[in-house]
């Protein structure tokens, strides 16, 4: 299914189903911007004064990476520093 892409100045939030914690957004969602998409993330929230105010950050796509990134680690594992030590086996009977 092709994503839908809104006209010039408009955009969608939807519920953020993957927030866990305080600083995850409330809603997330995209809009067209000057012929750019661009995503919006959303807080809900009140004034000190308790008034309910929703704070909004707009920032570019992030890019999708067609494969997964992997952490590379500049130790070695346990196994690389352990020297092989031959053993006699001359009492096998096979």
């Amino acid at each position: 299914m092709a994503e839908y892409i809104h006209k010039e100045g408009k955009g969608s939030l939807f519920i953020n189903d993957y927030k866990v914690s305080e600083n995850h957004p409330d809603f997330r969602g995209k809009a067209m911007w000057k012929g750019e998409i661009i995503e919006i993330s959303l807080w809900e929230g009140e004034t000190q004064a308790g008034v309910k105010k929703f704070s909004v950050s707009i920032s570019e796509p992030r890019q999708k990476s067609a494969t997964p990134q992997r952490v590379v680690s500049s130790e070695k594992p346990a196994s690389a520093s352990r020297k092989f030590t031959p053993q006699d086996d001359s009492d096998i009977p096979f």
